[in-house]
């Protein structure tokens, strides 16, 4: 029965919400109650308890519960944000569809099911991406239209190359007969072409930058931290489910470490020679899907330990860096167009924690990051010093990048000075130029945003609980080798 209603209640709030998605606070005010519930309906649930529903089994393991329980919370405060950030009028409902079509995907146990579940999950995403907020009047401006027609086409692209590597699984025999070549290779070449399109690794990042170019803050969030952090978590059912892949299959999984160490290298680079911060942002992340990528095609106990951290600390900190992100590009009475210096002056909790943020997602200590690169790092080093040399490398021109668009947009001089007056004979106050009235900060966002940075503290200088937990994963795993 939890299972049940876990899958169902979002479903049944979503439809709900969109009757009522004009009333923005009562429908995020819902939404986040249905979080909650379902974070309620999750934690006691025991691990690896299969349980039968219409002929399917459904069961938890540790690394499912882990994301079932934090996905609702972070999907519970990108709720929040949007009652100051901009949104569309249909995010709650679609945010809800969404977690639906993940917590099924986390308690399910056919890879089948699973990756049309993932495909019906990305494509729910371009709902949002091309809505519009309530009572707008403009149709949907021709960038978004062609960021979320890419994002369409590369996730369906996705999906087919993912299912038809599942189907070759299925019906592949391991062993070497006599005149019969291994699918293995193929196999695993459709797996990855497919996750990596997924993750937006480099060079199959295309829709990655233009989508957070083009989407509202808070949709960009949706998508990265929890369908690909999903994505991320697929894979490792995968690999788990058909271990012959790994096995029978050195060079291809010394190829997925290669395209992840240069995902991440040219991730850095790319970042570093962006003038936008979203696309700066972009390229970032795209460098950390290839960090992951790594730890999951090293099969060591260190790689999949840190991928699974890196993976966890890339939801929480995505959800942190969008939320800054919407605050910094907040109006300030400047003229439109006019690019501002001093943003960490003008808002310096979101540009606090925008630095902040960044620094988390790069691994630099002490934010939550640092743990799972270190242990990435030592996977690298133990598999080959041109691995460690690519992941420090793409390491350090994330770090540059960040210091560039620091001081670029956040760390200027003050823009804010009254202007000089001079006075002049038989002035009145009438002739005196008006001065601009500056807003504080939202506090709801920047509250949230403030407490996603202590998170990434906290977790930083303890990570022992959370290491704990993936410790306790990676024991279930039988694909990976302990070095």
């Amino acid at each position: 029965m939890p299972y049940l209603l876990m899958i169902l209640f979002p479903i049944v709030m979503a439809a709900s919400t969109f009757l009522l998605r004009k009333q923005t606070g009562l429908v995020v005010g819902a939404a986040v109650a249905t979080m909650l519930t379902q974070v309620a309906l999750a934690a006691p649930l025991p691990v690896d308890a299969p349980a039968r529903l219409l002929g399917v089994t459904l069961t938890f393991n540790a690394l499912g519960k882990l994301f079932l329980l934090t996905f609702p919370l972070l999907a519970a405060l990108a709720m929040l944000c949007t009652l100051r950030l901009p949104h569309g009028e249909n995010f709650v409902p679609v945010s809800l569809l969404t977690l639906a079509l993940v917590s099924t995907i986390l308690v399910l146990q056919d890879p089948f099911i699973i990756t049309l579940l993932l495909i019906g999950a990305g494509m729910a995403v371009v709902l949002a991406l091309v809505d519009l907020p309530t009572g707008a009047s403009a149709l949907v401006d021709q960038q978004i239209l062609i960021a979320a027609l890419k994002y369409l086409v590369l996730t369906v692209i996705a999906g087919v190359l993912i299912y038809l590597g599942l189907v070759l699984a299925d019906i592949f025999e391991p062993g070497d007969l006599p005149g019969r070549l291994s699918p293995a290779k193929l196999i695993l070449a459709l797996l990855a072409a497919g996750f990596a399109l997924r993750l937006a690794a480099i060079p199959f990042h295309a829709w990655l930058p233009d989508l957070v170019e083009a989407a509202a803050p808070m949709v960009s969030a949706l998508t990265i931290a929890i369908i690909n952090t999903t994505s991320v978590l697929v894979l490792i059912g995968v690999f788990q489910l058909f271990p012959v892949l790994i096995v029978e299959n050195v060079v291809g999984t010394r190829v997925l470490m290669v395209i992840g160490a240069l995902s991440c290298a040219l991730g850095g680079l790319m970042a570093l020679i962006q003038e936008q911060p979203r696309r700066m942002l972009a390229y970032l992340l795209a460098a950390e899907s290839g960090v992951v990528l790594f730890g999951l095609a090293s099969t060591s106990t260190a790689g999949l330990a840190g991928a699974v951290f890196a993976t966890f600390n890339q939801a929480l900190v995505t959800l942190l860096l969008f939320v800054s992100l919407g605050l910094l590009e907040r109006p300030d009475g400047r003229p439109p167009g006019r690019q501002r210096r001093d943003l960490l002056r003008r808002w310096p909790i979101a540009g606090g924690c925008f630095l902040g943020g960044g620094l988390a997602l790069l691994g630099i200590p002490p934010f939550s990051g640092f743990v799972g690169k270190l242990l990435l790092f030592q996977a690298a080093a133990a598999r080959g010093w041109i691995y460690l040399v690519l992941l420090l490398a793409g390491t350090l021109l994330g770090a540059l990048a960040l210091a560039r668009l620091a001081r670029a947009r956040l760390l200027g001089p003050s823009e804010n000075e009254p202007p000089q007056v001079v006075e002049i004979l038989g002035a009145t106050e009438l002739d005196l130029p008006q001065q601009r009235r500056l807003a504080p900060e939202p506090q709801l966002p920047a509250a949230i945003a403030l407490l996603l940075l202590a998170t990434t503290l906290v977790i930083g200088l303890y990570p022992q609980p959370l290491l704990a937990q993936i410790g306790e994963v990676i024991r279930g795993i039988t694909f990976i080798k302990a070095f």
